[in-house]
């Protein structure tokens, strides 16, 4: 508990000291949550296709416990930061079915604070998991507040114990969500 209380002091400070950037940083992740002690980090290369431009994330994963994971990103734009955090917890796991399924919370900063609210669903392939679900990520600007709308759908290749490959896209369901259309792929380390 201490850890949690820990991680998200440290997120909302670093929300008051970063700037802003126009991005965002999807699922980049099949539902499956990372074992208790189990951490990750990933190199997330991002192509914001309506906006013409390009971002680079580095994401840091953490198993809190057997069905909780936090998740911190650190976003590169031009000249620009972008810095999130989230916690996935496991509803399910395939145990009990062939789809696993997650909830997302989490806030990040895009000048004005935002928040990330999100349903994984994902079915292991052999070694690659397909993932979707949809992605609510309303941003509070000054006057009004901004509700985009996501459908991430990805592919998660799990190369070896310690390595994986993805590849995502970001679809915006509204209006208010075309600006965060995106390609996405890296690599994820665990450890």
């Amino acid at each position: 508990m201490k850890k949690l209380i820990l991680l998200t002091a440290f997120i909302f400070t670093a929300f008051l000291t970063t700037d802003s950037v126009k991005a965002q940083d999807g699922f980049f992740s099949n539902a499956r949550t990372l074992e208790k002690g189990v951490g990750s980090v990933a190199l997330q290369p991002v192509f914001l296709t309506n906006q013409d431009d390009f971002m680079f994330i580095i994401r840091g994963g953490y198993g809190l416990t057997n069905s909780v994971t936090g998740h911190l990103k650190l976003g590169l734009f031009e000249d620009e930061t972008f810095f999130g955090g989230h916690f996935e917890t496991a509803l399910n796991n395939s145990a009990e079915s062939n789809i696993d399924v997650a909830a997302l919370v989490g806030v990040h900063s895009y000048g004005d604070l935002g928040l990330k609210l999100g349903l994984n669903l994902s079915t292991d392939l052999d070694a690659v998991s397909i993932y979707s679900g949809i992605n609510y990520q309303p941003l509070f600007i000054e006057s009004n507040t901004n509700h985009a709308i996501l459908v991430p759908i990805g592919f998660d290749v799990h190369l070896n114990e310690g390595f994986d490959i993805m590849l995502e896209g970001n679809i915006p369901a509204n209006d208010d969500a075309r600006y965060l259309e995106a390609i996405t792929f890296g690599t994820r380390f665990y450890f």
